[in-house]
């Protein structure tokens, strides 16, 4: 049976971790990549670069599916825009799960959204558009995951938690039950958060402690 083709914007390091998710999982073809001025021509584990976002265009009128594959570590802007893009345009923009990850069938997964290996994600949790729940990182019962967050390797969502979007929650970063993080925040990694969040904030620690502005 042919696979569908499938363009990656962007040719970074992230971008190899989603090649190796399609690959495991055999969902798509890649049909090549889309990255920045100087990596035209130029090879990701095997896989073109066929184009920049100057050329988006063209390529959405001859191909229907495409990911984002531009890495999100302080700013989600970059992914946000291309997603947009891609949108607009009435592309497909599919859910990526590794077959090594464990999503529950109770669970709902918003488009764009790459689930990493070993993730596991529980009965009741929303997902929505445009995350990356890279490795090893748990989303529990009945939590709601905003769009367009990075929920980083091994970072614990506990049950019944509600997380905006445009967020980052560090590497191995913890949120205790019921707890509310609004948008545009930044948590630092290894930190725990024991109290409620609000918008554009930047907190580290255990018990995490506002230390700036998500601007900074």
């Amino acid at each position: 049976m042919t696979k569908e083709e499938i363009v990656l914007i962007g040719a970074g390091g992230h971008c190899k971790s989603v090649i190796e998710a399609i690959e495991d999982g055999g969902y798509y073809s890649i049909a090549g990549i889309v990255g920045e001025p100087g990596q035209l021509n130029e090879n990701v584990l095997g896989y073109k670069v066929i184009g920049l976002d100057e050329n988006l265009p063209q390529l959405v009128k001859e191909y229907r599916h495409f990911f984002v594959t531009i890495g999100q570590i302080r700013k989600s802007e970059p992914r946000v825009r291309i997603f947009n893009i891609l949108v607009e345009s009435g592309c497909h923009l599919p859910v990526l799960i590794s077959p090594k990850a464990h999503v529950s069938k109770h669970a709902k997964v918003g488009q764009g959204t790459l689930i990493m290996p070993f993730a596991f994600v529980n009965a009741g949790a929303i997902i929505g558009a445009n995350c990356i729940i890279n490795t090893g990182a748990i989303i529990e019962h009945e939590t709601r995951i905003g769009s367009h967050n990075h929920v980083s390797t091994g970072c614990v969502v506990n049950g019944n938690c509600t997380v905006g979007d445009n967020n980052f929650l560090g590497t191995n970063s913890t949120l205790l039950n019921n707890i509310s993080v609004g948008s545009f925040n930044l948590i630092g990694a290894s930190s725990v958060v024991v109290k409620n969040v609000g918008d554009h904030l930047k907190l580290f620690g255990n018990p995490a402690t506002i230390i700036g502005s998500s601007h900074e």
